[in-house]
């Protein structure tokens, strides 16, 4: 199998992750490469019966992912901006929020105490988002010898990582990290380019794939597999109780 068929279906799974059915993602892909396509070099590029990419290509004008004109009687397509991709997401959060805000009206069950569960790198950085986005101003993210370099690579691959910085930024968040003596070296490095991110180490602390963050009403058990699982548990009383271990772990600790 090659690199290049590799990273296509990577590709498709992430449009997928981001609304698109498989088979609108595939047509988006093959007519990236192109200006002007006709319908019947996209089907031998994508391999689908033809009606399957006339439905695809219908759906990808609606969202604004592609446009066509007409040339000599017959129509041309072409991808428009993978940009709009962002004002997709958009869209859809500020539609989710909305919808979430009526729910919550009519939700007879508030609990104390919520648990949910993420599934995938793009519910996980989706789920981080929206707790980042409802973070009070000048408040700290402390997190436990989570898996460092997975959770900075998903963060580029899903081109969050400007977001992220402009968000902590206007918030002013800070991140206070517990990690390893056998990353001293990138932390330290870590420390001196991000904004308020401070790291201690943990005499005896393991590298592991399972995170622990402490948010300010909730805590999130990260489990940095193949694919990302998370387990948060919405409760100020448990995020309390837990960053006062943090704090105990951190004075235990030392640069």
């Amino acid at each position: 199998m090659s690199k290049k068929f590799d990273d296509s279906l990577q590709l498709t799974k992430k449009l997928e992750g981001l609304g698109l059915s498989e088979k609108e993602s595939k047509v988006y892909l093959s007519l990236l490469p192109y200006r002007d396509i006709g319908s019947s070099k996209l089907i031998r590029a994508t391999g689908l019966h033809g009606q399957f990419v006339y439905n695809a290509l219908t759906r990808l004008e609606e969202l604004g992912l592609a446009r066509h004109v007409i040339k000599n009687g017959r129509k041309k397509f072409s991808a428009n901006t993978p940009n709009r991709l962002l004002s997709l997401v958009e869209e859809k959060r500020l539609t989710t929020q909305s919808i979430v805000r009526e729910l919550q009206d009519r939700f007879a069950g508030k609990h104390e105490q919520d648990f949910e569960v993420y599934q995938g790198d793009v519910a996980f950085m989706s789920h981080q988002m929206n707790i980042l986005r409802n973070m009070p101003n000048n408040t700290v993210w402390c997190a436990i010898a989570s898996a460092a370099d997975r959770y900075r690579q998903v963060v580029e691959n899903l081109g969050f990582l400007e977001e992220l910085d402009t968000l902590r930024r206007e918030k002013n968040i800070t991140i206070r990290y517990l990690g390893v003596e056998s990353r001293r070296v990138d932390l330290s490095e870590r420390e001196k380019n991000w904004f308020n991110w401070t790291y201690k180490i943990l005499p005896g602390l393991g590298v592991g794939i399972i995170g622990i963050e402490i948010f300010p009403e909730s805590v999130s058990f990260v489990v940095y597999g193949d694919e990302i699982l998370c387990f948060t548990l919405s409760s100020k009383e448990v995020a309390d109780g837990y960053r006062d271990f943090f704090e105990s772990l951190w004075k235990l600790s030392s640069k």
